[in-house]
């Protein structure tokens, strides 16, 4: 790893408290008159099914590329749970999440991908969805697949319970309700919970709603629910890449201009090349990724539940992670269901 590349990565939980911290402090009072229902809420469905397994849905490229909705509709028994950023890719392909996560605080970009009913008069001048690679289909032709993501989410927003955080923007509560989503809500852990004077004590004061380990991303995010909420004893992950497949440009990642604008030419350093023994490739990542990596991996190790990664791409392997084929994974969990 180069040397810009391990000191962003040492610095990266700092950088992004402090790019953030504002939004989801002012956001989090912002939610106050919506809080109703709380993550607490949900124990009720995890005590009906004891230990049922989880789908971790998450929107890395391995999701298009590998493409396992049929898989999952067809031999997978158990709770899915999606990432705000795939939630269109499952509804596109007739697989209703039970649960979505949301946690990002962005002003416009997360309400994205639920269908933004304000894109057509809002010109801001953001390529993301353009360059991005999380949801290929969104690349082009913004405000017709806009529109059919509306009608998508509307149609099946009554279906989902929507795990949101209070740090979510008013565009993404907002348009959960006008879904008919049921909103069930929970404070991300910013800091350390113990200390009187901290941030997520400050959450936690204001709102009196649990409080979750992110681990810096939505994907780990659902993870965490999965398992400590649902009770998972088995969590398999999909599109849980971390990561990009080689030979996607710079430009297409997701925080590269950012990247850019504060390091200039340099930001091609930042860049880490990670080989998957398992896939016999040389994937890459940028700093911000790959803390929320070595994040999982510390998490994955102490979990209650086993973790299966059947993204079948991407950077997250390593002790604590059984990295396998979804379809040998599903054959297994389905026998373990028939012996139970």
């Amino acid at each position: 790893m180069k040397k810009l590349a391990a000191e962003l990565v040492s610095l990266a939980p700092q950088l992004t408290a402090r790019r953030s911290l504002d939004s989801v402090l002012s956001n989090a009072e912002k939610n106050l008159p919506f809080i109703e229902r709380t993550v607490a809420d949900l124990r009720e469905d995890a005590a009906e099914r004891p230990g049922r397994p989880a789908m971790a849905v998450a929107a890395g490229p391995s999701l298009h590329r590998k493409d396992p909705a049929r898989l999952i509709r067809d031999q997978f028994d158990g709770w899915v749970v999606a990432a705000d950023g795939a939630l269109g890719y499952c509804l596109r392909n007739d697989l209703v999440p039970d649960y979505v996560l949301t946690v990002d605080p962005h002003p416009t970009r997360i309400v994205r991908w639920f269908g933004d009913p304000e894109l057509e008069s809002r010109q801001d001048g953001d390529d993301y969805f353009r360059r991005q690679d999380l949801d290929p289909h969104l690349n082009d032709h913004e405000l017709t697949r806009n529109r059919e993501l509306l009608e998508l989410v509307n149609r099946y927003g009554p279906q989902i319970k929507m795990v949101i955080s209070t740090s979510a923007s008013q565009a993404v509560t907002k348009r959960c309700l006008d879904a008919g989503m049921t909103l069930y809500w929970w404070n991300p852990i910013l800091d350390d919970v113990n200390d009187p004077n901290g941030m997520t004590r400050r959450l936690f004061d204001m709102n009196k709603v649990p409080c979750i380990v992110s681990g810096g991303s939505v994907g780990t995010s659902s993870w965490v629910f999965a398992h400590q909420v649902l009770g998972a004893k088995a969590v398999v992950l999909v599109g849980m890449d971390l990561g990009y497949p080689p030979g996607t440009p710079y430009e297409n990642t997701q925080y590269f201009k950012e990247m850019r604008d504060v390091l200039g030419e340099q930001a091609v350093d930042a860049f880490i090349s990670v080989y998957n023994p398992h896939l016999k490739e040389t994937w890459y990542t940028d700093p911000a990724y790959y803390w929320y990596r070595q994040s999982l991996l510390e998490m994955a190790v102490r979990a209650p539940c086993i973790t299966y990664n059947c993204t079948e791409g991407g950077t997250l392997f390593g002790k604590g992670i059984r990295f396998e084929p979804l379809d040998k994974v599903l054959s297994e969990l389905q026998e373990a269901g028939k012996e139970s």
